[in-house]
């Protein structure tokens, strides 16, 4: 009698493990559901209205889908808001110079566009076109916040030397600098390669940087100031980036990069919205950078399980300097493949089986977006999720992130074909 009875409650133990319905179904069954992307606009138009900073997101950099998508969500946000698009892949000096708040100078004009100054896995896309159009002919306003360095960047110590030679007070100070060295160190630095650059290299670069940025704070000159004082905070980031090593040499060194440049891509955008305090923005990036509390998620993959734990990225930043301010969302998929346009190969998404995009998949919705502030309780509950690079990863995140947009099927990013 003992046996029957110990064994009835097994059979009942395991039948209700097998009926209780996991948190990412619980989770997929809280997605608002459309047939066609659009017609989410006006919902993530509402969540985000009293907010200064939207975030959108991407799972990697191919994604053709998340790109359309995007574009056409920051040109929604535009019509109904006065807002500024900020751009991972465009540094603040091309921003600074195809917003004519510096001169052009010695720049090479034919190549001031936004498929120049923006990296070209995003403003060559198709998916992206539209989007880029409207930049180059003024009808989206927009910036540039990345330390990386893009199209203008590779004339800026000229530009310096220039600028300063056209003004009477930063000319006296010309001769105290070797220019021809800068040039050479900066020109090393943008080929990302280690062996080229020398121990001395970074110090001379270094040290000049800085006092040039001092002599400039301490006195009045005929360009703008604020705007050149950014570009050479941009780079002293990069030259502390480079240190880190351009090749995969440790762990450490790879973490103190990500952190160098999340920390000053923050500076860069809070630069912009001090210095434009009507404006809303709108920052183009991926889900990575966007996270609010990557430490919440759990990295997973040996040797470092704990990776994240270090991290203090982008959206965590912004969220510490503008408290209540910060709309995260991140974007992700059920299926489809994703891949570089200037590459062959492209990879297929499988969401794990445990993770929230494979239930919202076997949903069979086409699109969903949750607003997780309408679900305060899954805030300390972790549940699987593929949000970061395809990878099936378990975390709050909640903590990290204000909302998922789910796309059922992704596709690879194609390229603009010239004609």
């Amino acid at each position: 009698m003992k046996t029957k009875l110990s064994l009835l409650l097994i059979l009942f133990a395991l039948s209700s493990c097998c009926n209780k319905t996991s948190i990412e179904s619980q989770l997929s069954d809280k997605f608002t559901t459309y047939n066609e992307y659009s017609e989410s606009f006006e919902t993530l138009a509402d969540f985000v209205k009293d907010k200064r900073i939207v975030i959108l997101g991407e799972c990697g950099h191919g994604d053709g889908r998340t790109f359309e998508i995007k574009s056409e969500i920051v040109r929604y946000l535009d019509s109904v808001g006065d807002y500024t698009l900020i751009l991972e892949g465009m540094n603040p000096f091309d921003g600074a110079i195809l917003n004519k708040e510096l001169p052009v100078l010695i720049i090479n004009k034919s190549g001031l566009n936004i498929q120049n100054c923006w990296y070209g896995l995003w403003s060559q896309t198709k998916e992206a076109a539209e989007l880029a159009g409207a930049m180059d002919k003024n009808k989206i306003d927009f910036y540039g916040m990345d330390v990386q360095p893009s199209y203008c960047s590779y004339f800026q110590i000229a530009y310096l030397s220039n600028l300063f030679y056209s003004d009477s007070i930063m000319k006296q100070w010309l001769f105290d600098y070797n220019w021809e060295k800068l040039l050479e160190i900066d020109n090393k630095l943008h080929q990302y390669n280690d062996s080229l650059i020398n121990e001395s290299d970074y110090p001379y670069y270094d040290s000049s940087l800085l006092a040039m940025r001092n002599k400039l704070s301490d006195n009045d000159v005929s360009f703008n100031k604020d705007a050149v004082l950014l570009l050479i905070d941009n780079m002293l980031s990069f030259s502390h980036q480079a240190k880190c090593g351009f090749s995969i040499t440790c762990d450490s060194c790879i973490d103190r990069g990500i952190m160098i440049r999340d920390r000053q891509m923050a500076e860069n955008v809070a630069w912009y919205i001090n210095h434009h305090p009507e404006k809303k923005i709108i920052i183009w990036a991926a889900n990575f950078h966007g996270a609010k509390a990557i430490s919440q998620i759990k990295y997973g993959k040996e040797p470092n399980p704990d990776l994240y734990d270090r991290y203090t990225l982008l959206g965590e930043h912004l969220a510490n300097m503008f408290p209540n301010q910060v709309y995260s969302i991140a974007f992700t998929s059920g299926g489809g493949e994703v891949g570089y346009f200037n590459q062959d190969e492209s990879y297929p998404i499988q969401p794990d089986s445990i993770s929230v995009e494979f239930a919202l998949r076997q949903r069979g919705i086409n699109y969903g977006f949750l607003d997780f502030g309408s679900h305060h309780e899954f805030e300390d509950v972790p549940f699987h999720s593929i949000l970061l690079g395809y990878h099936n990863k378990i975390g709050k995140w909640v903590k990290s992130f204000d909302a998922i947009f789910y796309i059922k099927e992704q596709h690879r990013a194609t390229q603009v074909i010239e004609q």
